[in-house]
């Protein structure tokens, strides 16, 4: 259709000028405008080819590549025991939250000896508990030794899978820079192709070109500001990383014992209106009234029509911290912090109210009636992705868990949180989903800002001519 477009507008200036049409000139050249356009939003960027090529069909709020992190509470090394010789019980251990993920360790009494368990199989038997403590401990920290390479998600995008992704760079013109390049010079040339005389009085048209320039420049800006900001900063490991700021992603677990706050939206006690294990949620209840009202028309005669509005009622939201972890460990994200949280898109919505507990209906404000009530939420919860930009900064020294994680005094990560402070360069967010639910294709300077830059500079000197 664009080459089309672009093919009549060509012959139809060519045809204008061979018939000596003066007045016309190439103003048809015009008709080749939209041609261009159509053609440049149709052409492949080969830097989202290549994006598709690593995570095709990418939906927001979930993850995408296989293979997935572990979705099932009982694999996330929650409650991994150790022999209290204090007590004399096996109790769990707190940092056990905070190691990589796997090993998966067990152990369990068979009549009078203790048995462990490695990866579902059985590895030794001890007459004691505290020596199948002990060699619990010469398990994870002969785990932590692995290669984060292999622990991390397969959907991280320090996964050796994209390092082609992250290492390239994008080209800097494109065949769609070029057709939109050409889109506004054929639409320069058209207004030459028009008498000076007429020109003078389509001055407007020239000040919306500008204006329209304007916008789309500040809007390449402003779009392109988050993406780069994802781009240019490097995505931490968690068992790797220091104080500072840091681009992180990871899955949603529980930071400690405490059941999360249960919610019922509105207020609502039905099954299908209560949800567990939801770490943020934002709930919203909207209705629309129609009625009918009478005005008068510009002939003074008196008319009546129908109207319909959708108003906000009323909603509820609430955020508390978690744990994020990304296959090599967890830290905590102090979810309160962060004035942008983005819930992604919406998991459940509902078009009648439930019937225990809930609100009640909206009533109408013109006059009119009630015709559609709809509830919908948007939530957080445990084994969901979240990608956050964050400060990475000291946990209070109260609420440090004792000991070192996996034995090994490097890895800190667990006296350490993240929290909503911005940074030069650096906006505070939370998002759910993965980074690559956050990158869009990225592009040149000159494929950013070109097209909207020339439109401006150009339609100024086309400006100039006429005045």
């Amino acid at each position: 259709m664009g080459a089309v477009l672009l093919g009549f507008g060509l012959v139809s200036s060519i045809a204008s000028l061979s018939l000596n049409q003066s007045r016309v000139g190439l103003a048809p050249l015009i008709i080749s405008v939209p041609g261009l356009l159509i053609m440049g939003f149709a052409s492949p960027n080969p830097f989202k080819q290549m994006m598709d090529g690593f995570v095709p069909d990418i939906e927001e709020g979930v993850w995408n590549v296989d293979p997935k992190p572990p979705l099932d509470s009982s694999q996330w090394h929650l409650n991994r025991l150790e022999w209290d010789e204090k007590v004399k019980e096996w109790l769990p251990n707190p940092l056990a939250r905070y190691e990589q993920d796997g090993p998966s360790i067990m152990v369990n009494q068979d009549d009078e000896e203790w048995v462990v368990y490695l990866d579902g199989n059985e590895e030794e038997r001890f007459e004691s508990e505290s020596e199948a403590s002990k060699q619990i401990e010469k398990f994870v920290k002969k785990s932590d030794k692995l290669d984060a390479q292999e622990m991390i998600f397969a959907e991280h995008p320090r996964h050796n899978r994209f390092r082609a992704l992250y290492n390239a760079t994008p080209p800097q013109f494109t065949s769609s820079f070029f057709f939109y390049i050409f889109a506004v010079l054929f639409l320069m040339g058209s207004f030459f192709g028009i008498p000076s005389i007429e020109r003078n009085e389509k001055l407007i048209i020239f000040v919306s070109l500008i204006i329209l320039g304007a916008v789309l420049l500040i809007l390449s800006y402003f779009n392109n500001k988050k993406v780069m900001e994802a781009w240019d900063t490097v995505t931490s490991i968690v068992k790797f990383i220091d104080a500072g700021h840091n681009e992180l992603v990871g899955q949603v677990r529980p930071i400690n014992d405490t059941p999360p706050k249960i919610l019922h939206v509105d207020g609502c006690k039905d099954k299908s209106w209560t949800f567990r294990n939801v770490v943020a949620w934002s709930w919203s209840y909207h209705a629309t009234e129609k009625w009918t009202e009478t005005y008068t028309d510009t002939k003074g005669r008196l008319r009546t029509r129908t109207c319909t509005e959708t108003r906000y009622v009323r909603g509820g939201s609430h955020a508390s911290d978690y744990m994020l972890h990304d296959g090599t460990g967890g830290i905590l994200v102090k979810t309160s912090t962060f004035s942008d949280l983005s819930m992604g898109p919406e998991i459940w919505s509902s078009g009648t109210r439930g019937k225990k507990g809930c609100g009640g209906y909206a009533t109408p404000r013109r006059g009119g009636r009630m015709i559609k009530h709809n509830w919908s939420l948007h939530a957080i919860t445990f084994g969901d992705p979240t990608y956050a930009m964050a400060r990475v900064t000291n946990r209070p020294h109260d609420e440090i868990p004792r000991g070192t994680v996996a034995e090994n005094a490097s890895r800190v990560h667990h006296t350490l949180m993240a929290i909503g402070e911005d940074a030069p360069r650096r906006h505070a967010r939370i998002l759910k989903g993965t980074e690559f639910s956050v990158l869009k294709p990225k592009a040149s300077v000159f494929g950013n800002f070109g097209p909207s830059a020339l439109l401006i500079i150009s339609t100024l000197v086309v400006l100039m001519t006429v005045l």
